[in-house]
């Protein structure tokens, strides 16, 4: 089972990573431009393609469509879902009026709730009428939605927070066996991961209404079947904790609207990242101050996960009230970040990186040799890996390549891409399955461990922008930490999926640091990739 969590994760983030370029280049075709002209709310200062929710949505609706067998409850998702994406891609083409918004999102709902979308078990509530489950859903999930809407305000915001979530439903959903759950969730946090890469500040890309109503629909949904699942003894507020950000952004934004005597529906900046903005932080700072809000919470949400609705939603409450208070206590007060302006700005050459600046033109050699030669060992020495896998990469392989020949020398960084990604994948779960490499884990982990501290210190040591660590790059980091000692792979002896997550993703960064590094060393990392597929094949 571990390997459907691990194929359709992998999966949705190629095609999220393989989409996104492709999506902005073609945003104008689209009709999916963000230009911020005439509006002072917007942060952008030129126009922006916002049709990454597309690079989102696509990768998982393929992930799923593979990895799933079909039922009621996949086909309900897909359906209401694209109710929700297709009301979302007008608002971004035409700009929708508050009320046909409602509608379309009011429609989704309605849909998800006939499928089987519903909180039986209300809080406080025994035995509770069916009108009232309605009711709840329908409130909650249309505050969700809208919650996860309004964060989409800064680079980065609304897609790490609501990856945070699907984290945790996760591992819930994991712990009670609720497959289903705990794959989609894993497919459309693999598809943030990819968006992030190019979302991250700054941006290039944006995933307009579209993406963001899509994400607070579907993490709604996953946590209410979490909380709903026979095999969770979960609190009934579980869904409320876990989503207790968004929730917490609308409410504060009624009050301050009602205060104020303004409409509820419209657009303003009192969201919640504008009031921790306006205490002197910058972009990366709001966003990173969110991330940390989303991690207590979650936290609690974890920790609190058995205990009673009374003791669960106490907390939430007081939660929600200390972090209004001190925002809104800090306006009065009037405080200020001291040098706010240089939060995350970081001299990349001083002390001993200076010193060793001069390995810098080297590395893209080393990182390119070293890659391409783990990838054709990974290759042969994938002596156990299934046939029907084999001929996946076979079929790939051999459809990478002939986009190559036809290219004629167009797209190398896209065919990059395709076919360092594909066979990393790939080659890295063939040696999974490899005794020999099997047996020797501790020396490759060893040796994979050193390689990530050079791609460190490489990108430490050069002033151009080949290739940097974000917050988006130590998100990720984090959830591999926190992922892999709860995951375990069975394949006829111990293999920890943690350890085949850090090999990815490792190989995965240490290829774009390789493919930004020019045509030369693009060319040089595609052959050696493809190579290494057709090595794979060869042990047909």
């Amino acid at each position: 089972m571990q390997l459907l969590y691990l194929f359709g994760f992998f999966l949705a983030l190629l095609s999220s990573l393989v989409l996104m370029p492709l999506l902005m280049k073609y945003a104008s075709q689209l009709g999916l431009i963000d230009n911020p002209i005439g509006s002072a709310r917007k942060l952008h200062k030129a126009p922006m393609p916002r049709s990454g929710g597309l690079g989102i949505i696509i990768p998982t609706a393929i992930a799923i469509l593979v990895v799933l067998p079909w039922s009621d409850f996949v086909l309900s998702f897909l359906v209401s879902s694209l109710v929700i994406v297709g009301f979302g891609l007008l608002d971004d083409i035409i700009e929708l009026k508050p009320i046909q918004k409602l509608i379309g999102q009011t429609l989704g709902v309605t849909l998800a709730m006939v499928g089987g979308m519903v909180i039986s078990d209300v809080p406080f509530i025994d035995n509770a009428p069916a009108w009232i489950s309605y009711a709840l859903t329908y409130v909650f999930v249309m505050a969700v939605i809208n919650g996860v809407n309004f964060s989409d305000g800064m680079d980065g915001l609304a897609a790490g927070t609501t990856l945070m979530a699907l984290v945790l439903i996760f591992l819930l959903a994991r712990e009670g066996s609720v497959i289903h759950v705990a794959i989609i969730a894993a497919i459309i946090s693999a598809a943030l991961v990819g968006f992030l890469h190019f979302n991250t500040h700054p941006a290039t890309i944006f995933m307009g209404d579209a993406g963001s109503q899509f994400l607070g629909f579907s993490v709604a949904w996953l946590a209410i079947a979490a909380g709903e699942a026979e095999t969770l003894t979960l609190t009934s507020v579980m869904p409320l904790l876990i989503l207790g950000i968004p929730i917490m952004d609308v409410l504060q934004v009624i009050c301050v609207r009602i205060k104020k005597k303004l409409p509820l529906p419209g657009p303003d900046k009192e969201h919640l990242h504008h009031q921790i903005g306006k205490l002197g932080l910058p972009q990366a700072g709001v966003v990173a101050t969110m991330y940390m809000l989303q991690l207590i919470l979650l936290s609690g949400a974890f920790l609190m996960r058995q205990d009673s609705d009374a003791t669960a939603l106490g907390f939430y409450i007081s939660y929600l009230v200390v972090v209004l208070g001190v925002l809104y206590a800090g306006h009065a007060q009037g405080w200020r970040m001291t040098g706010a302006n240089t939060f995350g700005g970081v001299n990349r050459r001083n002390g001993i990186f200076r010193r060793i600046s001069f390995l810098h033109p080297y590395s893209g050699k080393f990182f390119g040799v070293v890659t391409a030669a783990l990838l054709c060992l990974f290759a042969v020495m994938s002596t156990e890996m299934p046939k029907g896998f084999i001929y996946i990469a076979l079929l790939l392989a051999t459809s990478i390549l002939c986009v190559k020949l036809f290219a004629r020398g167009r797209w190398p960084l896209l065919i990059g891409r395709l076919s360092t990604y594909t066979a990393t994948i790939f080659c890295v779960y063939g040696m999974a399955l490899s005794s020999p490499l099997r047996e020797s884990f501790g020396i490759l982990d060893l040796f994979l461990a050193t390689l990530a501290m050079a791609l460190v210190v490489s990108i430490r040591t050069t002033r151009k922008r080949y290739f940097w660590l974000t917050p988006h790059d130590l998100l990720v980091l984090f959830f591999v930490i926190l992922l892999a000692p709860s995951l375990s792979l069975d394949l006829g002896q111990s293999v920890n999926s943690g350890a085949l997550m850090f090999h990815t993703i490792l190989l995965l960064y240490v290829g774009e640091y390789v493919l930004a590094r020019g045509h030369i060393a693009q060319r040089r990392l595609t052959n050696a990739a493809l190579f290494s597929l057709f090595l794979l094949a060869s042990n047909l």
